[in-house]
């Protein structure tokens, strides 16, 4: 049992607590949500239940918290993790290990557990969320909602009695979230477990029981009851919460729903007692959205795109945008969205087919220069933000423009306003919260007054009083500038009540091109994207609503939010017509048209006899080059360290693409050095062979060619590119964690090592984040491309290490907490669910590697010739 008792906590840095007097019990088995708006103070409530608080993130305590019993601030955070386990909001940072297998077992490694009683509790654990197909699978390959099983499964395999689910819902689409929940409600089930789910997406989570929604505001509980009474009150509204939909439309109906005891579920509740009121609401206010007929504000045609020449992200994609709309691209994680918008902002270019804005070939021009007619609002706020001053990052674009400081300030400060944030505008961006940050983004966009405005995700992190502050001034913004607007999103609720008609992609395919609410009432268009039925459909059909009838009910609904919100425009027609069926296109199969290499500095699996080596053989064999290519200047040693360098790099299976610009790079670079000794040095090889062999006399006899200047010079090259074979194939085929027990079994700290296996496997993360940073800013008009002078380029460049810095700070705390909930650091020692015994190979390996060494040192001390010269 979980028991608050007048508990109170205040941050180190903070004046005022955050939670004041919580009194509160949650007894075993119970099912509970966990509610309230950003900063309401219910993730701090989840961080003193999973013991980040006081044991990881400091503060000062009152009052009591007791987990079965035991006094959470007398306890420590390793010991209230084997009772609580935690699924955080961010489930890619929460991954520490390069397999599903390997993060399952993270928690078992902690906890010394010998490996095949590991194995067997990774396939148990791994059952039980139906994921034990995938152990061998990177966490990064995943859907989202495998993604939360995976990191389900991590808890459970400490047979934890409490799982706290951090906005489980944050990263997931809509169909993957109800996935989720159904999934949570089954574990719930079969395991009896108490869970405590943090979300303020209230009707998403009520798509399965719970026993009690405990609703937070200002730090303080405010209401704790039956979810059917919370919703009966009224008072999610006031407290910044999103009722259901199918809730909504009943009040607009004027229903009295105050005493519905099934209020909390739309498929249990009968609604016979309201079918007159909502059927006559329905009549009397029945109407179409008008649509605008305005010229295109922007064109696709035909536009296919690849990002590794064999499956298309976007597939034959053909719609326009009219001036002055508000629409939404909507599907599923990696539907194409996404990338759809970078296509059209000109991060990346088309495969085929053509994009026009405002009636003209976009082709040419350079991300900045389309950064004059479009701005871009990424998903992540940290990989925009490149100032430390929140004022400065707005005034980031118009000073790169070069607008007077005057104007500057005004133009800021007005959309500071808008956004809800001049009070902040002194602050440090670092002080906000992730919603925050998100608002900033969107204000550094607004205030350079582009024609055209997309906003990837713009709910992400978003209350749903914040979320309608901002949707209703980027409506008004729409309104009375005429700013054409593009949401990609997930949200339904967004695309539903902001958006009059929306695009389906699916699979990098267009599924419909219609109005929103023709969309909505389709469910076989709704599951072929991945996105859900909305209650509102629901409550349609339970009034006995067919086609055409449905789409309008849904139609009236959005008419009265938006006379609600004062945003409603004029209106048309009584029946949805002909014409506003969607367009659905059939999928086609197609490949794109030109192959788009990559490269990739991280492990590539693949089943070679490099691969099957044990790490510490490997380790030892690039130590062993690294050695002998230090220490010899024998051409012979060099000579055989090359070429079996060079055949253990073409026999591991590693596609010669992924590292063929590293070799030509190191290349260049030691010729570039060779050139260099030449040019300050010419006399080294004479000087160090003892003889001159002139080959052909220059008038600068300093400079004349002699056969030990080049027999010297070819030692160089050698010595320092026979290196590269072995460790580009160490990078490419040594498993991080594998390299990690490595170390860890030659006597290195298991924390030093997980550290640098840490490094590893999130080099590639960092440079994604790189490419999205940068992106970002030449989307704010920083000007990286060729057509901007060097110096330019340089300084476009540099503008990306303050957000790549935040970026990685936000990933090391996430990482860090999530490692700390996981028993990381408890014990003295660990072990490694991917260690492994020396085979018959290694220590011929081992061997061949002593005698190399042995060799290089009896050629190198042992002869008295430091040079190896035949000539």
């Amino acid at each position: 049992m979980i028991e608050f008792s007048t508990f109170s906590f205040q941050y180190k840095s903070q004046t005022k607590p955050t939670l004041h007097e919580i009194n509160l019990r949650i007894r075993d088995g119970e099912k509970i949500l966990i509610a309230g708006a950003s900063g309401s103070g219910k993730s701090t409530l989840g961080s003193c239940i999973n013991g980040l608080i006081p044991h990881s993130l400091g503060g000062h305590i009152e009052g009591s918290l007791r987990i079965n019993g035991v006094e959470t601030k007398e306890s420590d955070i390793y010991e209230i993790s084997r009772e609580v386990g935690t699924v955080l909001q961010d489930t890619d940072s929460q991954f520490v290990g390069l397999t599903v297998g390997e993060d399952i077992a993270f928690s078992l490694e902690n906890q010394c557990i010998d490996k095949e009683k590991m194995h067997e509790t990774v396939m148990k654990s791994a059952s039980l969320v139906s994921m034990q197909d995938f152990l061998d699978n990177s966490p990064e390959d995943l859907s989202g909602g495998q993604k939360q099983r995976v990191a389900l499964s991590g808890v459970l395999v400490d047979d934890v009695s409490i799982l706290l689910f951090d906005e489980p819902l944050a990263a997931l689409d809509p169909a993957t979230g109800e996935l989720a929940i159904e999934l949570i409600d089954d574990l719930h089930k079969q395991t009896g477990k108490t869970v405590i789910i943090i979300e303020h997406r209230i009707e998403d989570v009520l798509h399965r029981d719970i026993d009690r929604i405990v609703l937070v505001d200002e730090g303080r509980i405010v209401m704790d009851d039956t979810p059917a009474r919370v919703l009966q009150s009224g008072i999610l509204v006031d407290k910044g919460i999103r009722e259901p939909l199918y809730v909504a439309a009943m009040k607009n109906a004027g229903c009295d729903v105050s005493g519905e005891e099934n209020l909390d579920s739309i498929e249990r509740m009968d609604i016979s007692p309201y079918r007159d009121n909502l059927l006559k609401w329905f009549s009397a206010k029945r109407r179409k959205l008008e649509q605008k007929d305005t010229p295109a504000a922007l064109s696709f045609r035909n536009v296919s795109f690849s990002y590794d020449g064999r499956r298309n992200a976007l597939n034959n994609i053909s719609f326009d945008v009219h001036r002055g709309e508000m629409i939404s691209i909507l599907g599923k994680n990696g539907a194409g969205k996404s990338t759809l918008a970078s296509i059209l902002t000109g991060i990346y270019s088309p495969d085929s087919g053509q994009i026009f804005i405002d009636g003209k070939d976009a082709s040419m021009e350079s991300i900045a220069e389309r950064s004059r007619k479009i701005g871009y609002v990424m998903q992540n706020p940290n990989h925009m933000i490149s100032n430390s001053m929140i004022y400065d990052e707005v005034a980031f674009g118009l000073r790169l423009r070069g607008v007077d400081e005057d104007t500057v300030r005004e133009k800021v400060m007005d959309v500071l306003r808008l956004c809800s944030l001049a009070q902040y505008h002194k602050w440090p961006v670092s002080a906000l919260s992730y919603g925050q940050k998100k608002r900033v983004t969107i204000a550094s966009i607004l205030v350079m007054e582009p024609e055209i405005l997309i906003l990837d995700e713009p709910t992400a992190g978003q209350d749903y009083r914040r979320y309608s502050a901002m949707m209703s001034f980027l409506s008004r913004v729409n309104r009375e500038t005429g700013i054409t607007i593009l949401f990609v999103t997930h949200d339904l609720h967004l695309a539903l009540e902001y958006t009059p008609r929306s695009i389906v992609l699916a699979d990098g395919q267009l599924l419909c091109d219609a109005p929103i609410s023709t969309i909505f009432s389709d469910e076989d268009l709704l599951r072929s994207a991945n996105l859900k039925v909305t209650s509102l459909f629901t409550l349609a059909r339970k009034l006995g609503l067919e086609g055409s009838d449905v789409a309008s009910f849904i139609e009236t609904f959005i008419v009265e939010e938006k006379h609600r919100r004062g945003e409603a425009e004029a209106v048309v027609d009584e029946k949805v017509t002909q014409k506003d069926k969607p367009v659905v296109r059939k999928k086609e199969e197609g490949e794109a048209k030109r192959k788009q290499l990559k490269f990739d500095v991280e492990y590539f699996p693949a089943d070679s006899w490099v691969h099957r080596l044990n790490g510490v053989t490997k380790f030892g064999l690039l130590i062993t080059w690294l050695l002998v290519s230090l220490m010899t200047f024998d051409v012979r040693v060099l000579s055989v360290t090359l070429a079996a360098g060079l055949l253990t790099l073409a026999t591991c299976h590693v596609p010669i693409r992924k590292y063929r610009p590293i070799l030509i790079f190191v290349f260049l670079s030691v010729l570039l050095n060779a050139l260099f000794i030449y040019l300050f040095s010419p006399q080294q090889g004479p000087e160090y062979m003892g003889s001159r062999t002139i080959l052909f006399n220059l008038p600068d006899t300093h400079y004349t060619p002699t056969a030990e200047t080049l027999w010297y010079l070819l030692i160089v090259v050698m010595k320092y590119f026979s290196i590269s074979p072995i460790a580009i194939t160490f990078i490419y085929c040594t498993q991080p964690s594998e390299f990690a027990s490595s170390l860890n079994r030659l006597g290195i700290s298991y924390k030093i090592s997980y550290a640098v296996s840490l490094a590893f496997r999130y080099i590639p993360v960092i440079m994604k984040d790189y490419t999205n940073i940068r992106d970002s800013q030449a989307c704010r008009g920083v000007e990286i491309s060729r057509k901007a002078k060097l110096s330019q380029r340089i300084s476009g460049t540099t503008k990306t290490l303050a957000p790549l810095i935040l970026s990685s700070i936000d990933k090391i705390d996430i990482i860090t907490n999530a490692m700390i909930l996981r028993g990381f650091g408890k014990n003295r020692k660990r072990t490694w669910y991917r260690a492994d015994s020396l085979k018959t190979a290694d220590w011929i390996l081992i061997a061949f590697m002593a005698a190399l060494i042995a060799l290089t040192v009896y050629l190198r001390f042992g002869t008295g010739v430091k040079f190896f010269y035949p000539f």
